[in-house]
């Protein structure tokens, strides 16, 4: 070790250890809690909250915090970041509430008729898009696929034909899409020719025979490798599909390879420059992030090279990069999707879905692969699957909209103002608008005051960092301590914050998981049908361009992204987002839509009626299936 490098180290280290002395000098008072009542107030206070001010780390600066992880002074400055983070604000409070581990409700959902799935009649092949693009710019759908399919004016092998050609022409570009990962070009038309025999004689599976669908590269497919976005996961090929694969294979889809992700899943921007994976670009601006870690999903269908893509949301990771390249992400309700054959992350707040380009077609695969599955307990306490109502979408009296305004209006003010026209129009239709108010959403903490004089508001945004945070760092000990040298810098921050939390802190979360669901189940129970808020925080954020070497750590950034999506996950309510505008870059802008447990129905009926409110444009690199 040189004198330069002696010197990093010995100001390094004195930095850190002054934070971690600044973070403990002074100590907060210790909260009691009443069981089932909120704090007061109970508003979401958008002029307090300025927590994630931690600087942004690249280059040298993030590779040198990279390797202090591997030393003593890395702890120190895990459990410094922390407190400077109010991570660690749920060990000052006195919670009575039983803690609860995966999101799903102990109360039995109110019984029902469900009326059934009629797939063949929500497809409608019939009235299928209108590729002209005389009104505005349509994505081709799987109603187009079919129905092209069903007259043999197109066949299953010519699609996987065009599928592969994509790819290869993805590469060709600079910069590089980085959509898919790994592909298998005769797996591909293997696939596709048995789907056109098919076809050809009138016995297609499902009406997801022949549809080219990418899967995120979290899940097992045969003949892949499970990498999780890394280098060094995956180090043989699978040998059986996940039951969500499984699914759609059997019903005829055509799995076209594995997308990529931000590694590990740990992250929002998508960024992730290992040597097997690069950064993917944003089809709508190839400067741009797409958001994450479901990203290349996202890629590959607002691209076009698919009209469907699976991914995974723990925290929005399907929603934050449908809302970033514009198209339509969905999460259901925790237990909803059977998880079995996903590697697993952070398994008491994931839940798998579909991305799609419209509406339709999300809520055509989200119905097709929800369900029990006796390999996954978590999944057999659901009512039966249906997707009533969603024709109704011309007019929506009867339903009602709750809006946390102070929470709504925590965003950029081109996200607001687009946002609010979408709630406007969706209140035109009969939609009743009313304002709610969130309990114990975030914490009303900031270093603009001392600590020992701030406000709590004993947050669930933050207990939902708390959990995934401590969940990953668990399932990738054994990762962590052997890969060190491979993950992304990123990946070994955010893990040594998950190492730093305790056990304490996981099982305050889990209390703070109860409070939250009862908190919603009152607005629910209350008359609310549906929750909004905007999509994302901020504006799709540009690439810095000291982030596509070695990544970048920016706290800031990454909280704006994700404000809105956490608390889904959390509390296992379903959640949707879709495009609802574009900024005056040309970038989308995304709705997000919540609805109470088991109720995917509503939300996609209100998301179906919010589709009819933009115009959409066309992505500046845009592939046809039927071009």
């Amino acid at each position: 070790m040189n004198m330069l490098d002696i010197l990093f180290v010995v100001i390094g280290s004195s930095f850190f250890l002054w934070m971690f002395y600044e973070s403990i000098r002074t100590q907060q008072p210790f909260i009691n809690k009443q069981q089932g009542k909120p704090d007061q107030p109970i508003e979401y206070n958008l002029k307090m909250i300025n927590v994630m001010n931690q600087p942004r780390l690249a280059g040298m600066r993030l590779l040198f915090s990279k390797w202090l992880m591997k030393t003593g002074i890395g702890e120190l400055l895990s459990h410094a970041t922390l407190r400077k983070m109010n991570l660690d604000q749920l060990r000052l409070c006195h919670l009575p509430d039983a803690p609860t581990l995966f999101p799903i409700p102990d109360w039995s959902p109110k019984p029902r008729s469900c009326i059934a799935v009629e797939f063949d009649k929500l497809v409608d092949p019939e009235e299928s898009t209108d590729l002209s693009g005389k009104d505005s710019f349509k994505f081709v759908t799987i109603s187009d696929l079919v129905k092209q399919y069903r007259l043999q004016q197109v066949t299953p092998i010519q699609i996987a034909e065009r599928v592969i050609e994509i790819i290869e022409d993805m590469e060709k570009q600079t910069p590089k899409l980085k959509a898919i990962v790994q592909h298998n070009k005769e797996e591909v038309l293997k696939m596709a020719s048995v789907s056109t025999r098919r076809y050809a004689e009138g016995k297609p599976l499902s009406f997801m025979d022949g549809i080219p669908v990418a899967v995120k590269e979290e899940f097992d497919v045969v003949p892949y490798r499970t990498r999780c976005g890394t280098t060094f996961l995956g180090s043989s090929p699978v040998t059986e599909d996940a039951a969500i694969v499984k699914k759609l294979r059997d019903g005829g889809a055509v799995i076209i390879g594995l997308s990529n992700m931000h590694e590990l899943g740990i992250g929002v921007t998508g960024n992730n420059p290992n040597r097997l994976h690069g950064t993917p670009r944003n089809p709508y601006n190839v400067n741009h992030y797409t958001g994450g870690s479901s990203s290349g999903s996202a890629v590959a269908v607002a691209s076009g090279l698919c009209p469907v893509a699976i991914g995974s949301d723990g925290g929005g990771s399907i929603r934050i990069p449908s809302a970033a390249c514009g198209i339509v992400g969905v999460k259901a309700s925790h237990g909803r999707v059977s998880l079995k054959g996903e590697f697993p992350l952070a398994p008491s707040v994931t839940c798998s879905g579909p991305l799609c380009a419209t509406v339709r077609d999300a809520a055509l695969v989200y119905a097709y692969v929800a369900g029990k599955d006796e390999e996954d307990p978590k999944t057999l306490c659901q009512p039966d699957v249906t997707l009533e109502g969603f024709e109704d979408a011309s007019s929506l009296d009867g339903i009602t909209l709750g809006i946390d305004w102070n929470y709504f209006k925590d965003c950029d003010p081109d996200v607001y103002k687009e946002c609010e026209k979408a709630v406007q129009f969706l209140e035109d239709l009969g939609a009743s608008v009313v304002s709610i108010s969130i309990p114990e959403l975030l914490v009303f903490l900031t270093n603009l005051v001392p600590r020992s004089h701030s406000v709590i508001g004993n947050e669930t945004v933050f207990a939902h960092s708390v959990t995934i945070l401590s969940e990953m760092a668990s399932a990738l000990d054994e990762e962590y301590h052997k890969y060190h040298s491979e993950m992304n810098a990123e990946t070994t921050l955010n893990l040594g914050l998950g190492r730093a939390l305790t056990s304490r802190d996981y099982i305050q979360a889990m209390k703070q998981k109860t409070r939250a669901m009862n908190f919603l189940k009152a607005i629910f129970e209350d008359g609310v049908d549906c929750i909004l808020t905007p999509g994302l925080g901020i504006k799709v954020p540009k690439i810095p361009d000291d982030a596509l070497e070695n990544g970048e750590g920016d706290a800031s950034k990454v909280y704006k992204i994700f404000r809105y999506s956490g608390f889904a996950n959390f509390t296992g309510i379903p959640a949707m987002t879709l495009p609802v505008g574009y900024d005056d870059g040309g970038l989308p802008i995304g709705l997000q839509i919540m609805t109470s447990w088991w109720n995917e129905h509503l939300m996609l009926r209100v998301a179906h009626a919010a589709e009819g409110f933009v115009t959409k444009k066309r992505p500046q690199v845009y592939y046809s299936l039927l071009e």
